[in-house]
Protein backbone atom coordinates (compact mmCIF):
# COMPACT_ATOMS: atom_id res chain seq x y z
CA UNK A 1 0.00 0.00 0.00
CA UNK A 2 1.47 3.52 -1.27
CA UNK A 3 1.28 6.10 1.65
CA UNK A 4 2.81 9.00 -0.72
CA UNK A 5 4.41 9.42 -3.88
CA UNK A 6 8.39 7.79 -2.05
CA UNK A 7 7.31 5.95 0.56
CA UNK A 8 4.65 2.35 1.26
CA UNK A 9 3.12 1.46 4.12
CA UNK A 10 5.73 -1.81 4.52
CA UNK A 11 8.71 0.78 4.54
CA UNK A 12 6.81 2.74 7.78
CA UNK A 13 5.43 -0.72 9.63
CA UNK A 14 8.98 -2.06 9.65
CA UNK A 15 10.83 -3.25 13.00
CA UNK A 16 13.56 -5.11 14.21
CA UNK A 17 11.88 -5.68 17.25
CA UNK A 18 8.35 -6.87 15.41
CA UNK A 19 10.68 -9.56 13.47
CA UNK A 20 12.49 -10.78 15.71
CA UNK A 21 9.59 -11.61 18.33
CA UNK A 22 7.24 -12.30 15.40
CA UNK A 23 4.70 -9.90 16.78
CA UNK A 24 2.59 -8.33 14.44
CA UNK A 25 3.09 -4.59 13.95
CA UNK A 26 -0.43 -3.33 12.32
CA UNK A 27 -1.49 -0.19 12.70
CA UNK A 28 -5.15 1.15 12.59
CA UNK A 29 -6.87 3.92 10.46
CA UNK A 30 -6.01 6.76 12.87
CA UNK A 31 -2.14 5.57 12.84
CA UNK A 32 -2.29 5.16 9.11
CA UNK A 33 -3.13 8.52 8.81
CA UNK A 34 -0.36 10.09 10.56
CA UNK A 35 1.90 8.10 8.91
CA UNK A 36 0.80 8.89 5.69
CA UNK A 37 1.07 12.92 6.36
CA UNK A 38 4.47 12.13 8.04
CA UNK A 39 5.16 11.35 4.19
CA UNK A 40 3.70 13.94 3.14
CA UNK A 41 4.66 16.74 5.06
CA UNK A 42 8.11 16.06 5.66
CA UNK A 43 9.70 12.65 4.35
CA UNK A 44 8.46 13.35 0.63
CA UNK A 45 9.85 17.08 0.72
CA UNK A 46 13.39 15.79 2.05
CA UNK A 47 13.58 12.81 -0.60
CA UNK A 48 12.95 15.37 -3.20
CA UNK A 49 15.48 17.72 -1.86
CA UNK A 50 18.45 15.46 -1.28
CA UNK A 51 17.82 13.24 -4.79
CA UNK A 52 18.82 9.92 -2.83
CA UNK A 53 16.74 7.28 -1.22
CA UNK A 54 15.82 7.26 2.51
CA UNK A 55 15.47 4.19 4.46
CA UNK A 56 13.18 4.57 7.44
CA UNK A 57 14.28 2.15 10.31
CA UNK A 58 11.22 2.36 12.16
CA UNK A 59 8.01 4.56 12.07
CA UNK A 60 4.86 3.01 13.48
CA UNK A 61 5.03 0.74 16.85
CA UNK A 62 2.24 -1.17 18.05
CA UNK A 63 2.14 -1.27 21.88
CA UNK A 64 2.91 -4.66 21.70
CA UNK A 65 6.17 -3.97 19.96
CA UNK A 66 6.69 -1.00 22.29
CA UNK A 67 6.98 -2.67 24.99
CA UNK A 68 9.61 -4.93 24.33
CA UNK A 69 11.85 -2.19 23.41
CA UNK A 70 14.61 -1.50 25.86
CA UNK A 71 13.15 1.77 28.48
CA UNK A 72 9.83 1.76 26.11
CA UNK A 73 8.12 5.07 26.69
CA UNK A 74 4.14 5.29 26.44
CA UNK A 75 4.43 8.77 25.42
CA UNK A 76 6.01 7.71 22.37
CA UNK A 77 5.42 9.76 19.58
CA UNK A 78 6.02 5.78 17.39
CA UNK A 79 2.81 4.80 19.10
CA UNK A 80 0.56 7.29 16.86
CA UNK A 81 2.45 6.90 13.77
CA UNK A 82 3.79 10.46 13.78
CA UNK A 83 7.41 9.65 14.36
CA UNK A 84 10.48 7.91 12.17
CA UNK A 85 13.77 7.09 12.65
CA UNK A 86 15.81 7.62 9.09
CA UNK A 87 18.93 7.51 7.17
CA UNK A 88 20.71 8.02 3.64
CA UNK A 89 22.80 5.76 2.66
CA UNK A 90 24.67 8.17 0.11
CA UNK A 91 24.67 10.89 2.82
CA UNK A 92 26.30 11.62 6.51
CA UNK A 93 23.25 10.90 9.36
CA UNK A 94 24.77 14.81 10.28
CA UNK A 95 24.18 16.12 7.17
CA UNK A 96 20.74 14.59 7.22
CA UNK A 97 19.98 16.55 10.13
CA UNK A 98 21.37 19.45 9.15
CA UNK A 99 19.22 19.52 5.64
CA UNK A 100 15.98 18.96 7.41
CA UNK A 101 16.49 21.84 9.67
CA UNK A 102 17.82 24.21 7.10
CA UNK A 103 15.14 23.32 4.86
CA UNK A 104 12.40 24.69 7.58
CA UNK A 105 10.39 21.58 7.30
CA UNK A 106 7.26 21.26 9.80
CA UNK A 107 8.68 18.71 12.42
CA UNK A 108 7.48 18.83 15.63
CA UNK A 109 10.86 17.41 16.85
CA UNK A 110 14.02 16.43 15.58
CA UNK A 111 16.69 14.48 17.48
CA UNK A 112 20.22 13.77 16.12
CA UNK A 113 21.49 10.13 17.66
CA UNK A 114 24.46 8.90 17.38
CA UNK A 115 25.16 5.66 19.56
CA UNK A 116 28.85 5.18 17.94
CA UNK A 117 30.26 6.34 14.65
CA UNK A 118 28.31 3.64 12.72
CA UNK A 119 25.05 3.67 14.59
CA UNK A 120 23.40 6.59 13.75
CA UNK A 121 20.07 7.91 12.66
CA UNK A 122 17.50 10.81 12.74
CA UNK A 123 14.42 10.47 14.34
CA UNK A 124 11.95 13.13 13.54
CA UNK A 125 8.43 13.54 13.92
CA UNK A 126 5.37 15.70 12.22
CA UNK A 127 2.30 16.25 14.05
CA UNK A 128 -0.73 17.87 12.60
CA UNK A 129 -2.56 19.92 15.68
CA UNK A 130 1.25 21.32 16.69
CA UNK A 131 4.89 22.45 15.07
CA UNK A 132 6.84 22.60 18.29
CA UNK A 133 10.43 22.70 15.71
CA UNK A 134 11.91 20.83 18.91
CA UNK A 135 15.65 20.39 18.30
CA UNK A 136 17.84 17.79 20.23
CA UNK A 137 20.99 15.84 20.59
CA UNK A 138 20.82 12.44 21.87
CA UNK A 139 23.58 11.30 24.63
CA UNK A 140 24.68 8.16 24.97
CA UNK A 141 26.74 6.31 27.88
CA UNK A 142 29.16 3.42 27.66
CA UNK A 143 26.61 0.69 28.19
CA UNK A 144 24.98 2.10 24.38
CA UNK A 145 21.86 3.34 26.03
CA UNK A 146 20.36 6.95 25.96
CA UNK A 147 21.40 8.80 29.27
CA UNK A 148 19.41 12.13 28.36
CA UNK A 149 18.32 14.36 25.01
CA UNK A 150 18.99 17.41 26.01
CA UNK A 151 17.83 20.47 23.54
CA UNK A 152 19.98 22.72 21.17
CA UNK A 153 19.20 25.89 19.15
CA UNK A 154 18.34 25.74 15.25
CA UNK A 155 22.65 27.91 15.52
CA UNK A 156 23.97 25.21 17.60
CA UNK A 157 22.60 22.20 15.40
CA UNK A 158 23.91 23.67 12.43
CA UNK A 159 27.09 24.32 13.82
CA UNK A 160 27.90 20.50 14.62
CA UNK A 161 30.67 18.83 13.22
CA UNK A 162 32.17 15.35 13.05
CA UNK A 163 35.02 13.66 12.25
CA UNK A 164 35.18 12.67 8.62
CA UNK A 165 35.79 8.57 8.20
CA UNK A 166 38.96 8.01 6.02
CA UNK A 167 38.60 7.92 2.41
CA UNK A 168 35.77 10.23 2.32
CA UNK A 169 33.46 7.31 1.16
CA UNK A 170 29.69 6.55 2.29
CA UNK A 171 29.74 4.61 6.12
CA UNK A 172 27.49 1.49 6.21
CA UNK A 173 25.30 2.89 8.81
CA UNK A 174 23.81 0.08 11.58
CA UNK A 175 20.47 1.13 13.54
CA UNK A 176 19.08 -0.26 16.85
CA UNK A 177 15.27 0.02 17.68
CA UNK A 178 15.35 2.18 21.29
CA UNK A 179 13.10 4.43 22.89
CA UNK A 180 13.74 8.22 21.55
CA UNK A 181 11.13 9.57 23.25
CA UNK A 182 12.29 12.29 25.79
CA UNK A 183 10.05 12.44 29.17
CA UNK A 184 7.30 14.46 28.86
CA UNK A 185 7.36 17.97 31.53
CA UNK A 186 4.81 18.23 33.91
CA UNK A 187 3.75 16.02 36.62
CA UNK A 188 5.62 13.84 38.65
CA UNK A 189 4.93 10.08 39.36
CA UNK A 190 3.26 9.94 43.11
CA UNK A 191 5.79 9.02 45.98
CA UNK A 192 5.50 8.40 49.28
CA UNK A 193 6.40 11.09 51.52
CA UNK A 194 10.30 11.25 53.22
CA UNK A 195 12.01 13.06 54.78
CA UNK A 196 15.12 14.46 53.47
CA UNK A 197 18.56 13.67 55.34
CA UNK A 198 20.97 14.39 52.80
CA UNK A 199 21.64 15.38 49.01
CA UNK A 200 20.51 11.89 48.10
CA UNK A 201 19.45 9.77 50.59
CA UNK A 202 16.13 9.45 52.55
CA UNK A 203 14.25 7.65 55.19
CA UNK A 204 10.83 7.12 56.07
CA UNK A 205 9.89 8.74 59.25
CA UNK A 206 9.44 5.48 62.11
CA UNK A 207 5.57 4.98 63.79
CA UNK A 208 5.36 5.84 67.17
CA UNK A 209 2.60 5.24 70.00
CA UNK A 210 1.31 8.58 71.77
CA UNK A 211 2.62 7.46 75.12
CA UNK A 212 6.51 7.45 73.14
CA UNK A 213 5.51 10.50 71.63
CA UNK A 214 4.47 12.37 75.28
CA UNK A 215 7.84 10.92 77.07
CA UNK A 216 9.74 12.00 74.38
CA UNK A 217 8.30 15.73 74.52
CA UNK A 218 9.06 15.86 78.23
CA UNK A 219 12.60 14.85 77.82
CA UNK A 220 13.05 17.66 75.04
CA UNK A 221 11.02 20.62 76.46
CA UNK A 222 14.12 23.38 77.00
CA UNK A 223 11.45 25.57 78.87
CA UNK A 224 10.74 22.83 81.75
CA UNK A 225 14.43 22.00 82.29
CA UNK A 226 15.06 26.07 82.30
CA UNK A 227 12.55 27.07 85.01
CA UNK A 228 13.99 24.15 87.32
CA UNK A 229 16.86 25.04 87.26
CA UNK A 230 16.32 28.79 88.10
CA UNK A 231 14.70 27.93 90.98
CA UNK A 232 17.63 25.47 92.62
CA UNK A 233 19.77 28.75 91.98
CA UNK A 234 17.84 31.01 93.07
CA UNK A 235 17.88 29.04 96.63
CA UNK A 236 21.31 28.88 96.35
CA UNK A 237 21.66 32.71 96.11
CA UNK A 238 19.96 33.09 99.64
CA UNK A 239 22.26 34.54 102.67
CA UNK A 240 22.94 31.96 104.96
CA UNK A 241 21.84 34.41 107.60
CA UNK A 242 18.32 35.03 106.11
CA UNK A 243 18.07 31.27 105.67
CA UNK A 244 18.72 30.52 109.81
CA UNK A 245 16.45 33.43 110.95
CA UNK A 246 13.48 32.06 108.92
CA UNK A 247 14.25 28.79 110.21
CA UNK A 248 14.20 30.09 114.05
CA UNK A 249 10.87 31.89 113.62
CA UNK A 250 9.32 28.52 112.60
CA UNK A 251 11.01 26.93 115.47
CA UNK A 252 9.47 29.55 117.79
CA UNK A 253 5.70 29.46 116.47
CA UNK A 254 5.58 25.42 116.68
CA UNK A 255 7.05 25.30 120.32
CA UNK A 256 4.50 23.83 122.60
CA UNK A 257 2.93 26.44 125.36
CA UNK A 258 2.49 24.17 128.45
CA UNK A 259 5.82 25.57 130.27
CA UNK A 260 4.65 29.27 129.93
CA UNK A 261 1.43 28.34 131.58
CA UNK A 262 3.10 26.65 134.70
CA UNK A 263 5.15 29.47 135.26
CA UNK A 264 2.04 32.09 135.63
CA UNK A 265 0.01 29.07 138.08
CA UNK A 266 3.41 29.44 140.45
CA UNK A 267 3.55 32.84 140.48
CA UNK A 268 -0.01 33.56 141.56
CA UNK A 269 -0.09 30.92 144.34
CA UNK A 270 3.41 32.70 146.17
CA UNK A 271 1.47 35.99 146.00
CA UNK A 272 -2.02 34.69 147.65
CA UNK A 273 0.52 32.97 150.26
Amino acid sequence: MKLSRYFTLAELTRSQTAQSLGIPNVPGATETAHLRALCEQVLDPLREAIGTPIRVNSAFRARSVNARIPGASTTSQHLDGKAADIQAPAMAVLELFQRIIRMGLPFDQIIYEAMSPTAKWVHVSFDPTRRRGDIRVARFGPNGRPTGYPPVTREQALAMDEPRTRGGGAQELEYVELDDAPEPRGRRPATKKTRRVGPRATVRRPKTSAASRSATKRRSNPAKKKKKTKAVAKTARRPAARTAAKTARRSATNRPTYGRKSGTKAAKRTSRD
